[in-house]
């Protein structure tokens, strides 16, 4: 492998939300906007066909440096989804086998990212060479800059420790490391003791909560112990937010949905800003465009 430093994304695709096609946007967003720029993707057998289907082999090319097919299998369930303020629906969600990350990684450095995340700047090549083993963010906020969700979206539970969003971990190939990863699975396998111990309410599994308790355990048990991302805060858009057009590979006009005034939206134009958008729907409606977009700059 000529690079050691890489990022990693996940896409196992199923009837209701094509990840594949999330995975190529987000690759295609790294590739158009960082110099260390070499993606590996993880997906099932299936996803793999299914992209190779639906984009040009050499969209592809470009996109993935590397697929990994994982021989592990993990359980997975349904969760509601958002798609506008009114309209809900069911969809699989397999997220467990992010705890394999470790494992899955090519890279000596890995940065490990959501494929409904898009890079519009070139923040992340500044991260490399960190002296930090592992990095998170500890706070996200919205498209209009507020702190990001309901209590549960800041803390595991109301009195309880505060959330790291596993949306983005940077993560060496390190003792330190690998011990983290294997915490994170161990609390994975023992969920429903550590949903106890913790007190956060019972649901779908979430990444963000196995990689917070482990980063609170391994840490001593303080507040904020692990290091957190040098671009901080996340910036995320809800579910409920809609896209109302691309302008470039780099900029995106958003309907913000207003929380506490459901019938109201407000138009925000991002640019040149990382941005994770939770609204999967509204992503594929534009991602042919936006592979466009980017296939133009590369």
């Amino acid at each position: 492998m000529k690079n050691k430093r890489g990022f990693l994304l996940y896409g196992f695709g199923n009837k209701d939300l094509d990840y594949g096609k999330l995975a190529v946007c987000c690759a295609l967003s790294i590739k158009t906007n960082l110099k260390n720029n070499d993606v590996t993707v993880v997906m099932d057998e299936g996803t793999k066909k299914w992209i190779e289907s639906s984009v040009s082999e050499n969209v592809l090319k470009i996109a993935f440096d590397n697929i990994v097919l994982p021989k592990e299998k993990f359980r997975s369930g349904k969760r509601r989804h958002y798609d506008s303020p009114w309209i809900t629906f069911k969809a699989e969600f397999n997220n467990q086998n992010r705890v394999m990350a470790y494992k899955y990684s090519p890279y000596d450095e890995t940065i490990m990212i959501d494929s409904d995340y898009i890079v519009m700047n070139d923040n992340f090549d500044g991260i490399w060479g960190s002296k930090e083993d592992v990095m998170m963010n500890n706070k996200a906020v919205d498209l209009q800059g507020n702190r990001f969700g309901s209590i549960t979206d800041r803390r595991l539970s109301r009195h309880g420790i505060p959330m790291y969003w596993a949306t983005v971990v940077y993560f060496k190939k390190s003792k330190y490391s690998e011990i983290f990863f294997n915490l994170v699975d161990y609390v994975r396998e023992e969920y429903n003791f550590f949903q106890f111990l913790y007190e956060f309410s019972e649901g779908f599994y979430r990444n963000d909560f196995s990689f917070s308790i482990a980063a609170h355990i391994l840490n001593g048990y303080i507040k904020n112990g692990m290091p957190s991302l040098p671009e901080t805060p996340l910036l995320a858009s809800y579910q409920k937010d809609a896209i109302a057009g691309i302008k470039t590979a780099n900029e995106i006009i958003f309907l913000a949905h207003k929380p506490n005034e459901s019938w109201k939206s407000t138009l925000v134009n991002i640019k040149d800003m990382n941005v994770h958008i939770m609204n999967k729907r509204e992503l594929l409606r534009i991602s042919d465009e936006y592979i466009d977009l980017c296939m133009e700059k590369l």
